[in-house]
């Protein structure tokens, strides 16, 4: 039997361009829609979607209302329900989840992620699904069907786990995302002004990303910082760590690496970007440079996490004052 998927949202636009992404995955066989909250809960009774795709902000009855109408109706129980809000209302994020929903997804959203959240939370609805029934016919049931049980746990233990670990990840590139690189590097920062030892921060700024986007546009933009974010990823161990600070910028955390080691990482990424034939992706584009701005510890003269962003955003900015194409190290003044 396929699978179904209800999308309530009051406006057309969004609706469709949900429908339009997730159609392409080809996950679902049929498409509810609903412009409001109350519409959108009559309809859960005649079709019992697998999923719920729900917007928080909508005239008459809001998300809210409809995660507490659903909350009263048991056979709903497992029916998930994914929010859309806005990118920067972490208020509204917390009450939605406090009021059951599993997941929110920010407007405006990334494809890949919206694809991947309900991916993950339509397989987590459909092992729940066939545990519970699994579970009822337990009594007459041989050792294998006990043990499918058994891998069906698991399976679902795991599913949850990557749904959680992608909060952390930056869906295009893969990266782990800004908040979840400041919560590693406080971490790292406290151990190495603990036991002295070194720690090196780079952060890169790709140079007149700005005229890369008008002259390639978004797709091939896209492509090029996934690209970039493969060779800042080559060579890190285990306890290093990468992220996309934000839009063309780049963060590189290396734990027990002095100035010497850092400067030797930044030389690498530059002269592996060399390497790169971009005109196979442009080819209106023949190369693409980095600034690069480094911090280290042990200083006396940085005390927390947050001076040690600032001194390694100096120091790129010296690189970018000096032209471009250049690696800049911050000295204590």
């Amino acid at each position: 039997m396929g699978h179904s998927i209800l999308i309530i949202d009051d406006s057309p636009g969004i609706r469709e361009e949900i429908k339009s992404v997730l159609k392409e995955t080809e996950m679902f066989d049929k498409y509810y829609e609903s412009s409001d909250g109350m519409e959108g809960f009559k309809m859960m009774f005649s079709n019992l979607p697998d999923i719920v795709i729900c917007d928080l902000v909508m005239p008459g009855l809001d998300g809210i209302k409809f995660l507490k109408l659903k909350n009263a109706r048991k056979e709903f129980d497992r029916i998930p329900v994914l929010i859309l809000t806005s990118m920067d209302n972490i208020g509204d994020k917390i009450r939605a989840l406090a009021e059951g929903a599993q997941d929110y997804v920010t407007k405006p959203f990334s494809p890949p992620e919206l694809v991947a959240r309900v991916k993950a939370h339509l397989r987590i609805k459909l092992l729940q699904d066939e545990l519970i029934s699994a579970k009822e016919k337990l009594e007459t049931m041989s050792n294998n069907t006990q043990h499918r049980i058994k891998l069906l746990q698991d399976e679902l233990i795991n599913t949850r786990e990557t749904l959680e670990s992608m909060h952390n990840i930056d869906p295009l590139t893969g990266l782990y995302n800004r908040r979840f690189f400041i919560s590693l590097l406080e971490n790292e920062f406290e151990r190495a002004k603990s036991y002295n030892t070194p720690l090196s921060l780079l952060m890169i700024d790709m140079d007149h990303f700005k005229i890369v986007e008008e002259t390639c546009g978004p797709l091939i933009s896209d492509k090029i910082l996934t690209l970039v974010a493969g060779i800042f990823r080559t060579g890190l161990r285990k306890i290093d760590a990468c992220a996309r600070y934000g839009g063309e910028t780049f963060a590189t955390m290396l734990s027990g690496i002095d100035v010497a080691g850092a400067m030797l990482i930044a030389e690498t990424y530059m002269n592996e970007m060399k390497k790169q034939d971009i005109s196979n992706l442009c080819k209106n584009l023949n190369s693409l440079t980095f600034s690069i701005g480094i911090a280290c510890l042990p200083d006396e003269h940085i005390n927390n996490v947050n001076e040690f962003i600032i001194c390694a955003n100096k120091a790129l900015d010296d690189s970018k004052n000096n032209g471009r194409n250049a690696i800049s190290i911050y000295h204590s003044r």
